[in-house]
């Protein structure tokens, strides 16, 4: 029995005529006619009598119909419980990002909340890789994050925003790039500790320390990237951080930056497990996300 097949025979109960109902409801008649007679068969008893002067209730039909009448208001009911949601009048956005995100993207949930007044935003996420876990266990739709990851069971959008990390310093400038031999030389400063073998810009660069045989083990580690350069600005440590996160919070003006050699490019994606499924709120801030990082692709595109 399906809830078409209620409405039916509910049509049909009203206008006591197979065709009077069909055109009520903008069907043909064989149409309306083979679904009423499935439910007949789903209930495994007639609900109408059949004659010349049209349609009349059975016993059984008099009996089923309060009860299909309930069916359909409470189908109804279920229908508007969710409109708000459907209709981004109403719900809360669950939303992951990567620490940093929060800097250069700063006018993104403004902007989304200007769109949508009624939705709930809550943003979750230090590291990429933790937004990765949220994700793919399904405690988060979708999230932005850093590259390369962890893609099993997950859907990963075309790059939509690519930036250099550079050396932040408070010594006096260097002439030239940072190489990897150069760059733990120094006391060197990272985020994200507690992410630290998943975290995408460690991985590059101990893929280029392993190449030359060197153990990449920074002297400090903090769980920001605002934190690794504070600590920078303090002349404790050098810093590699991307450039757009230290121009937002002011330090590319504080300390003294070289890029690294060769240069390090960050990459960012969006990340879903479930494309389908995602509600119409997260499917509207994943849109607006999208246009944001684009713009800033444009604005701090690498050399």
């Amino acid at each position: 029995m399906t809830i078409l097949q209620v409405n039916y025979f509910l049509a049909a109960s009203r206008a006591g005529s197979l065709t009077q109902a069909a055109e009520d409801l903008g069907v043909s008649q064989p149409t309306l006619s083979e679904q009423i007679r499935k439910l007949e068969q789903s209930v495994g008893v007639a609900l109408f009598t059949r004659a010349k002067q049209g349609l009349t209730l059975t016993e059984a039909g008099h009996k089923f119909l309060p009860h299909a009448k309930k069916v359909a208001r409470d189908y109804q009911a279920a229908l508007d419980s969710v409109t708000g949601i459907r209709d981004r009048q109403e719900g809360t956005v669950t939303f992951g990002m990567f620490n940093s995100g929060q800097y250069v993207l700063s006018g993104l949930i403004p902007a989304f909340r200007a769109m949508y007044p009624n939705i709930n935003i809550r943003v979750i996420g230090s590291n990429s890789a933790q937004v990765v876990e949220l994700v793919r266990s399904g405690r988060l739709e979708a999230g932005v994050v850093a590259l390369p990851i962890d893609a099993r069971g997950l859907t990963i959008s075309d790059v939509l925003w690519s930036c250099e990390a550079a050396y932040f310093h408070t010594k006096p400038a260097l002439e030239g790039p940072v190489t990897i031999d150069g760059l733990l030389q120094r006391p060197l400063v990272l985020p994200d500790s507690g992410w630290a073998e998943n975290d995408p810009t460690r991985r590059q660069l101990s893929e280029r320390a392993q190449t030359l045989g060197i153990a990449f083990n920074p002297d400090i580690e903090v769980e920001t990237g605002s934190a690794a350069l504070a600590v920078a600005a303090a002349g404790t440590a050098a810093a590699v951080a991307s450039v757009p996160v230290a121009q937002a919070l002011g330090y590319t003006e504080k300390l003294n930056w070289v890029s690294l050699e060769p240069p390090l490019i960050e990459t960012f994606a969006i990340i879903t497990r479930d494309p389908t499924s995602l509600s119409p709120g997260t499917q509207a801030l994943i849109k607006l996300t999208e246009e944001h990082m684009r713009m800033l692709h444009k604005e701090y595109l690498p050399a």
